[in-house]
């Protein structure tokens, strides 16, 4: 086996190989969610609710029985565990197709999908309030014929077009679940699936609903005007945002700025809100301002694809700021992290490292097997065990 355990207790784990290169670290790069701030009771709870939402609220495809299990923390993970869904946005709109594409087939076994298309293949979103009175017309065309959210939920365990299933073969196929879901659709014709992505629209260059609808549940009312200067529509009281904590402490990050340097952020989380935990926590001493990378400058382009695991974005950053003296390490939580390295490293990038946390999976053992399968150099619970690794490799006491 590579990889040397230096802790059971707290699963910190270093191959073997990597020991001389993680003690010459110069740098040290964070992911932000899942990595400095737990994000459970944030994100994942906000995917849930969004896509609860979606279905219950604005379809209102309720049956009267009050059950919500659309989607699961361990649904959520599962997609996260394939590297393609790093980007909250882009995972809960996939979510939501996928049931689109299950109340699809209803329509199709009650013989009258090809009426309901007719009659509603001309919706387009221009503004949220009259496309969302147009989803509402949608829901009661599906609640009238008998299509409600408990008979969405029933499909995710089924065999074939259960989510699990579903998310192995993104797995081993490296398709987005999207390209997979043309397969299981009444024709798999991809007019059909074409169809189905316009009543749910995402974008990230213009008004659209999947993003205007998880950014305000995610930041509630108040914070939404803060950050984005416009009225909120559904007028949520909860705020998500406030509900992150960070895993370092205070020690830990000072130990990190002590050793290695101002440090580094690279995140799809949008910088406003980034830069509000920092400021709030009081921890933004200890960071590069220019070495900040968000959402904003990932997709600068407007284009998603240069999110996670495209490391174009990470490569130019590297080159820009001159990070090119000792060895560069990008701390991680997802599989799609490990991806970004290893394809950075792919493009010449031979001076980065990768360490996976696992303080924010749902299964630990797992991430540990799949980060050892994608050649983490270190594998730790959470940042806190950094400057120990570091020490007890160069021979130091972590004091």
């Amino acid at each position: 086996m590579p990889y040397k355990c230096l802790n059971k207790e707290r699963k910190i784990y270093f191959k073997e190989e990597s020991a001389k290169a993680i003690g010459d670290i110069a740098k040290i790069v964070l992911d932000f969610d899942g990595v400095l701030v737990y994000t459970l009771q944030s994100y994942y709870a906000n995917i849930r609710k969004v896509v609860e939402y979606y279905f219950l609220e604005i379809l209102g495809l309720e049956d009267g029985t009050g059950k919500r299990s659309l989607v699961t923390f361990e649904d959520i993970q599962g997609f996260k565990d394939t590297g393609l869904y790093n980007n909250d946005w882009t995972l809960t709109h996939a979510i939501i197709t996928y049931y689109l594409a299950i109340l699809v087939r209803k329509l199709q076994q009650r013989r009258v999908l090809n009426d309901f298309i007719k009659q509603f293949s001309d919706i387009q979103f221009s503004e949220i309030s009259s496309f969302i009175k147009t989803l509402r017309e949608i829901g009661s065309y599906c609640k009238r014929q008998g299509v409600n959210v408990t008979e969405l939920a029933k499909m995710k365990n089924d065999g074939v077009l259960g989510i699990e299933s579903l998310l192995k073969r993104v797995g081993e196929e490296g398709q987005p679940l999207e390209t997979i879901l043309t397969q299981i659709l009444p024709h798999e014709e991809s007019a059909q699936l074409k169809f189905i992505k316009k009543l749910v629209p995402y974008s990230v260059k213009k008004p659209d609903l999947l993003r205007r609808l998880f950014e305000e549940s995610y930041l509630g009312k108040e914070l939404f005007k803060k950050f984005y200067s416009i009225q909120p529509v559904f007028n949520f009281d909860e705020c998500f945002l406030e509900k992150e904590k960070f895993f370092p402490t205070r020690e830990t990050l000072h130990a990190l700025y002590s050793k290695f340097g101002e440090l580094a952020v690279y995140s799809e989380k949008p910088r406003s809100q980034a830069m509000y935990l920092l400021e709030k926590s009081g921890f933004k001493e200890y960071f590069d301002g220019n070495g900040l990378i968000f959402q904003e400058d990932i997709n600068k382009s407007g284009r998603v694809q240069l999110g996670k695991p495209n490391p174009t974005v990470l490569i130019e950053t590297v080159e820009k700021l001159g990070w090119k003296t000792g060895n560069i390490v990008y701390v991680g939580d997802t599989v799609a992290d490990a991806l970004l390295i290893k394809n950075a490293r792919l493009q010449g990038l031979s001076n980065m490292l990768f360490f996976g946390v696992l303080c924010s999976s749902q299964n630990r053992d797992r991430l540990l097997s799949q980060f050892m399968g994608q050649d983490a150099d270190a594998i730790m619970t959470d940042v806190n065990d950094i400057p120990y690794l570091y020490a007890s490799l160069r021979g130091e006491t972590s004091e």
